[in-house]
C-alpha cells in the first residue's frame, strides 16, 4: 500500500513538472502575443468593451499563472507547514535542490517587493486624489445632493468653472458645477450620466489604477505598459457605447464638445471628456454603421475582421480557463 502511494506520488510529481512548465510558458505567451492581438482587434473595430475585458483577462491570466507556478517550483519551502495543518500535498518538481528552490523563492520575493515599491505610488496618488476631491466637495456647500435610480449621486455646487467630475467613492458621486449645467441641456446631462454609470459598473477607475500600478512596478514588461496606455481610452470608448440610441449619442457628442475645452477637466479618475475629436467621429461612424448593419452592431465587430475576432475570443477564453483548469486538476495539489 505504501509503495503504491509513493509510486502514485512520484507520478503526481512528474505531472506537476508539466503544470509548472505550462503555467510559465502560458504567462510568457500572453506577454508576447496579447498586445499585438488586442491592438489588431481594436483597430479592426471590435467592441471596446470586449477588447477591454480581454486586456483585463490577459493581465489576470499572467498574474495567476505566475502566482501558481511559484509553489510548484518550491515545494520543500512550504510543504512542512501545510502538513502540520493536516494536509499531505505532493506538488512540484521532484529532486530539485533546495538551494534552487530558495533562489526561485528569493527572486519572486524581490520582484514583488521592488514592484510594490515602484507601483504603490500610483495607488496612493489615486486614494489621495479621491480624498482631496471628496473633502473639497464636502466643503463646497452643495446646492443640491440627490440620488437618481440607475445613475450615480449628482451633487451640484456653485462654481464658474465648468466641471463635471466622476468620483468613484462609496456611494459614487458626480460633481456638477452650475456653470456646467448652464452649458448642458437636460438630455445632454442625462447622456453624460449614462456614460459615467458605465464607468462605475465596470469599475474603470480602479482598473486604470491597477494598469498604471503594474506598468510602474514592472517597466521592463511591455505588456503592462501597453495596457496602461490603452486602458483610459478603451474605458471611454466602452462607456460611450453604453449610451444607446441615435438621439442619446448626438447629445453625448454635444456634451463632449461643450466640456472638452481648456480648463474643462473631467476629473483625475475617468477622463470623460478626453479625445473629443476622435470620440465624436467614432460615435458618428458607429451610429451610421449600426443603422446599415444592425446584426454586426450587436456582435460588436466589423465585417471582414474574422481573424481579429477569433484571436480576441481565444485569448480571452485561454487567459481565464488555463489557470483555472490547472488548479482544478486532481493532481495539482495532490491532497
Amino acid at each position: 500500500m505504501a509503495a503504491s502511494a509513493e509510486q502514485s506520488r512520484a507520478e503526481g510529481g512528474g505531472e506537476d513538472v508539466l503544470y509548472g512548465l505550462v503555467l510559465t510558458a502560458f504567462a510568457a505567451a500572453i506577454l508576447v502575443t496579447a498586445p499585438r492581438v488586442l491592438r489588431r482587434a481594436e483597430h479592426s473595430g471590435f467592441s471596446p468593451r470586449h477588447v477591454q475585458r480581454a486586456w483585463r483577462a490577459a493581465a489576470g491570466g499572467v498574474l495567476a499563472s505566475c502566482a501558481l507556478a511559484i509553489p510548484v517550483y518550491t515545494p520543500d519551502l512550504w510543504i512542512a507547514p501545510v502538513r502540520a495543518a493536516g494536509f499531505d500535498p505532493h506538488i512540484g518538481m521532484p529532486h530539485v535542490p533546495v538551494a534552487a528552490q530558495v533562489t526561485v523563492a528569493v527572486l519572486a520575493l524581490v520582484l514583488v517587493v521592488l514592484g510594490w515599491r515602484r507601483g504603490a505610488p500610483a495607488t496612493r496618488d489615486y486614494r489621495r486624489a479621491l480624498r482631496v476631491q471628496l473633502d473639497r466637495l464636502e466643503n463646497s456647500a452643495p446646492l443640491l445632493d440627490e440620488e437618481d435610480a440607475g445613475h450615480p449621486r449628482l451633487v451640484i455646487v456653485e462654481d464658474e468653472a465648468p466641471r463635471l467630475v466622476l468620483l468613484p467613492s462609496r456611494p459614487p458621486r458626480v460633481e456638477a458645477t452650475t456653470r456646467a449645467l448652464d452649458l448642458l441641456r437636460p438630455a445632454e446631462l442625462n447622456a453624460v450620466l449614462t456614460h459615467m454609470a458605465g464607468h462605475l459598473r465596470r469599475r474603470d477607475a480602479q482598473w486604470m489604477v491597477v494598469a498604471d500600478t503594474l506598468a510602474d512596478a514592472y517597466p521592463a514588461v511591455r505588456f503592462f505598459g501597453d495596457w496602461a496606455d490603452h486602458a483610459a481610452e478603451l474605458s471611454e470608448k466602452a462607456a460611450d457605447a453604453d449610451v444607446q440610441g441615435s438621439i442619446a449619442r448626438v447629445n453625448l457628442r454635444r456634451a463632449i464638445v461643450k466640456l472638452s475645452g481648456p480648463g474643462q477637466a473631467g476629473g483625475p479618475f475617468c477622463p470623460c471628456f478626453a479625445w473629443p475629436q476622435q470620440r465624436q467621429e467614432e460615435l458618428t461612424v458607429h451610429q451610421a454603421h449600426a443603422t446599415a448593419h444592425p446584426e454586426v452592431a450587436v456582435a460588436g465587430v466589423k465585417v471582414g475582421a474574422p481573424v481579429a475576432s477569433a484571436g480576441l475570443r481565444v485569448l480571452t477564453a485561454a487567459a481565464l480557463l488555463v489557470p483555472s483548469v490547472i488548479v482544478l486538476s486532481p493532481h495539482f495539489l495532490y491532497i
